[in-house]
């Protein structure tokens, strides 16, 4: 069953949690998520251990451990919390079947399901029906994540992958239909067979690490996010938290995320007209401090 606001538990002090990913400097996804947990858990007094069998509370990132882990969290009296961030598809390659069929097994042993979006749920849930589950979306920190004083003037896009699903073909049409707009490229594209360094209208910045992106969407005066079934995008929320707005694909989890903070690809010509204005609704986006998201995840 879900859980109601009033289910959720009060917040323990330091208390012992384990994350079931080690942290990197550059990426996205699970990674930022581990990365700003870590950073608040350790704010707040509590403890990061990396035996999952001396927590109190273990995070368990999509497939990222063992059911043999999770069988010692489970005698030890941890509560393992599952964290789910997925699209399942059929005619799943063979890389995908095998990571899904891992989630499966692992939420067996979990006490609660987050689900990391509406849609997320929607797709997920018929595959492993947890009896307790809620959906908290990402977050991310306002100190680090904040507007400039002048916005920035170029179109931006942050990828850390290079699948089909990006659907970078649209960024690179989109570029060379608007040759007097500058983008601003942060992430692996020159690792792609689209030429986009041959475009004029490219700066090509690279991969960046998680202290300079930053400065990177301070760059932005608006982010391009043709991901399709994007299930929740950590770009999206750190680009509206600095101010920026999103034209997005108008699939996945993007649309409740970014809500009025921006518009789906065809109304890109509206967003550039006004923005502005989706500048100002960025600023009231308080439902994305990780802070709130952290607190709700120890409450489950």
């Amino acid at each position: 069953m879900g859980l109601s606001p009033t289910q959720f538990a009060a917040i323990s002090p330091l208390t012992k949690l384990y994350i079931s990913i080690p942290l990197r400097r550059i990426g996205g996804g699970s990674n930022t998520f581990a990365h700003n947990f870590e950073r608040w858990a350790k704010r707040h007094g509590h403890q990061i251990v990396l035996d999952i069998a001396t927590a109190e509370r273990a995070f368990v990132i999509a497939h990222k451990a063992t059911e043999e882990q999770l069988e010692r969290a489970r005698q030890s009296r941890c509560r393992i919390v599952h964290r789910l961030d997925e699209h399942f598809e059929p005619n799943e390659d063979e890389y995908r079947r095998q990571k899904h069929a891992q989630i499966i097994a692992l939420n067996r042993y979990a006490d609660v399901t987050v689900f990391q979006s509406q849609f997320v749920f929607e797709n997920v849930y018929p595959h492993i029906k947890p009896q307790e589950y809620c959906i908290i979306h990402n977050g991310s920190d306002p100190k680090v994540f904040r507007p400039p004083r002048q916005p920035g003037q170029n179109i931006g896009h942050v990828t850390w992958g290079v699948g089909d699903k990006k659907r970078l073909d649209l960024l690179f049409d989109v570029i060379e239909r608007m040759p007097n707009e500058r983008f601003w490229l942060v992430g692996r594209h020159q690792e792609l067979p689209l030429p986009f360094r041959q475009l004029p209208n490219v700066v090509l910045r690279g991969q960046r690490s998680r202290r300079q992106m930053p400065e990177e969407y301070r760059r932005m005066k608006m982010l391009f996010f043709p991901s399709e079934n994007d299930p929740c995008s950590n770009t999206v929320i750190e680009a509206i938290l600095s101010g920026v707005p999103v034209c997005y694909h108008n699939s996945g989890g993007t649309p409740e995320l970014v809500k009025d903070c921006g518009e789906p690809l065809e109304n890109l010509e509206q967003l550039l007209s006004d923005l502005n204005t989706y500048r100002s609704r960025c600023r009231t986006r308080t439902d994305l401090h990780f802070s709130r998201v952290a607190e709700r995840y120890m409450q489950v």
